[in-house]
């Protein structure tokens, strides 16, 4: 075809299907915590003041 129009061997989609929600997930083999039993929450209320001071390291 040689009238000057360009046609893609392949159609693109401007928006492609995503289902993902961005997370990259890794299966470790491992429980997590929540079903291990452990109340992640709590954790976070009692070690808050730990957490915040490892969030900001040394700067």
């Amino acid at each position: 075809m040689k009238n000057g129009m360009f046609v893609p061997a392949t159609q693109c989609k401007s928006h492609p299907n995503v289902t993902s929600d961005g997370k990259a997930r890794v299966d470790t083999g491992k429980p997590t915590l929540t079903q291990q039993g452990m109340d992640v929450d709590k954790f976070i209320r009692e070690n808050h003041a730990l957490i915040e001071k490892l969030r900001k390291g040394k700067r």
